[in-house]
């Protein structure tokens, strides 16, 4: 499809991607008449679109993590943790496949691969007909055996959290890490792919870039673009406004969030917070356990919240309010598989 080939050009290549964040910065472009005419269409095009049913779902099969990574807030988090029941999850999975609904990233606010049921729920949802299964990793409990089992069990798509080509800048980075246990974890999924013969999952790189890394750019580059399905360079960004990781733009064009209207969250305990970026389920639109993904997805609390986004009063949403997730320049609409 058009669409996934101009996503695919922009998110995996980092010039083209820079000089689109570039030009959706200047007024001149997204202050112009027949642009924003254009835009709102698309917008509007979008919202009706994913009107019944999230495009994905996101579940958080654990919020435990092993990292301390500079940009991330989890060392704040208060909520309680804890790992998905299995009778939980295949409920989920269950209505996803009843709806429709064929995009499913296990992955939440900690790592995948602390939950020892990780396997068991990539071979269930495969097994209920989810056509698009992927996972979030910071890869340092990936082993080999782990490669194996998740290349059979299904996965289609992995992303791997990793933002440096050095020891010395992972090391300030990720700090609780081993950068050369996760180089070999993730050279090992590679091979073991190979000798396995398979397309999947692919494996996407996913580089956050900041003042601390900005330097090894075109050096991670040339390491893994052979070797890997893609590299996503992008930009941190304050989680709410709760880590000052960033430049801070206060003129920026802000959108309505399209999370709001693509992707549903669902918290380990079956809750549902507004969106990814919700860490502390602040704002919770629902309770899985006691209701289903469309009511929730229909609900009247969702509704309002979606109501405030499209007159662009942010400010009335205290997690919203101060977020930079939805500036234009980040996440446009017009763009996304």
């Amino acid at each position: 499809m058009l669409n996934d080939f101009i996503y695919d050009s922009i998110l995996y290549c980092r010039p083209i991607k820079k000089a689109v964040v570039f030009t959706l910065k200047q007024p001149l472009v997204v202050r112009n008449p027949l642009y924003s005419f254009f835009y709102q269409k698309m917008m509007q095009k979008k919202m009706a679109l994913f009107k019944d049913k999230p495009h994905r779902v996101m579940v958080e099969n654990t919020n435990i993590c092993n990292a301390d990574c500079v940009f991330c807030p989890h060392e704040k988090m208060k909520r309680k943790t804890g790992v998905m029941a299995m009778e939980l999850f295949k409920k989920i999975i269950d209505e996803c496949a009843n709806m429709g609904i064929g995009y499913v990233t296990i992955y939440g606010f900690g790592e995948p691969f602390l939950d020892r049921f990780f396997i068991e729920r990539i071979k269930y949802a495969k097994s209920k007909g989810i056509q698009r299964l992927t996972t979030n990793t910071n890869a340092a409990f990936m082993t080999k055996e782990k490669a194996k089992e998740i290349i059979k069990a299904g996965l289609d798509e992995i992303y791997i959290s990793f933002d440096a080509a050095t020891k010395e800048t992972y090391k300030k980075i990720r700090q609780n890490l081993n950068f050369d246990e996760v180089t070999k974890n993730i050279t090992n999924l590679i091979e073991e792919k190979k000798k396995l013969q398979s397309k999947k999952p692919l494996i996407y790189l996913s580089f956050v870039e900041n003042g601390i890394n900005c330097h090894e750019t075109e050096l991670y580059k040339r390491k893994w673009r052979k070797l890997v399905n893609g590299i996503s360079f992008s930009a941190v960004h304050n989680w709410t406004g709760e880590v000052n990781f960033g430049k801070v733009e206060p003129t920026a064009l802000k959108d309505p969030c399209r999370l709001l209207w693509t992707d549903m969250v669902v918290s380990f305990d079956g809750r549902i917070p507004l969106c990814c970026n919700d860490y502390e389920n602040k704002v919770v639109l629902g309770d899985i356990n006691r209701q289903s993904i469309g009511e929730i997805w229909g609900g009247e609390k969702l509704k309002k919240i979606r109501q405030k986004h499209q007159k662009g009063e942010f400010k009335d949403i205290a997690i919203c309010s101060s977020c930079q997730y939805n500036y234009h320049h980040k996440s446009p609409w017009w763009i996304g598989k």
